[in-house]
């Protein structure tokens, strides 16, 4: 949680949505204000996958049906990959990752990291073998060494990169006490869809997205 999953996703949805191509969006668990942001900035109503409460039949049949009628499909997860319920990995997104075979992308808070970063993905990618890492998203970039002395640490352990997002004003999204805040109080939406996605286009290996 906090790490930069919502937006991600925006940015991704807004560069979707400025090539007109069809995105459908879901955010794991019972979550309603980061669906409220990707509906918006996608212009299609992003659907909840939640295993505890409606179980892994509906959420099969709610992803195929959804995502079939889309180009792209893009899933949010919910709080750190492998928590649950309680202490398990119930409901978690790696327990929707395995149900529907997705190839997982991990966001990393990078400030303060350095070699440090390879204990952390290592640990993630090796938890659970079952799972496929596509590879990592690097979040609060500072500089261009920064970008660079991270990227050497995770070929290291051969890990792609799929981008990283610098520390930009643009990226700051409002928030309240319970996350962030409802779609309708994000200012000049249009515009700032603009921008994340040519943020997006710039930062990002689109292209492995896209696979």
């Amino acid at each position: 949680s906090g790490s930069g999953k919502t937006l991600l996703c925006l940015l991704l949805a807004s560069w979707a949505r400025q090539r007109e191509i069809k995105l459908q969006s879901f955010k794991i668990g019972p979550d309603y204000l980061d669906p409220q942001q990707l509906s918006a900035v996608s212009k299609r109503p992003c659907r909840n996958l939640d295993i505890i409460m409606c179980g892994s039949k509906w959420v099969k049949d709610s992803f195929y049906e959804f995502g079939g009628s889309a180009d792209l499909a893009l899933v949010e997860g919910v709080m750190g990959l492998f928590d649950g319920l309680g202490s398990s990995e119930e409901g978690s997104t790696a327990d929707v990752a395995r149900l529907l075979e997705l190839p997982v992308i991990l966001i990393v808070d990078a400030r303060g990291q350095a070699a440090s970063l390879a204990a952390l993905v290592r640990g993630f990618r090796d938890q659970d073998p079952q799972l496929e890492l596509a590879g990592v998203v690097l979040n609060h970039i500072n500089s261009s060494r920064h970008k660079n002395l991270l990227e050497d640490v995770l070929a290291g352990i051969g890990v792609k990169v799929l981008g990283c997002l610098p520390n930009n004003p643009h990226l700051d999204l409002p928030s309240r006490h319970l996350g962030l805040a409802p779609a309708h109080e994000i200012n000049n939406l249009e515009k700032r869809i603009e921008v994340w996605a040519t943020i997006a286009e710039s930062n990002l290996d689109i292209a492995t997205f896209r696979t």
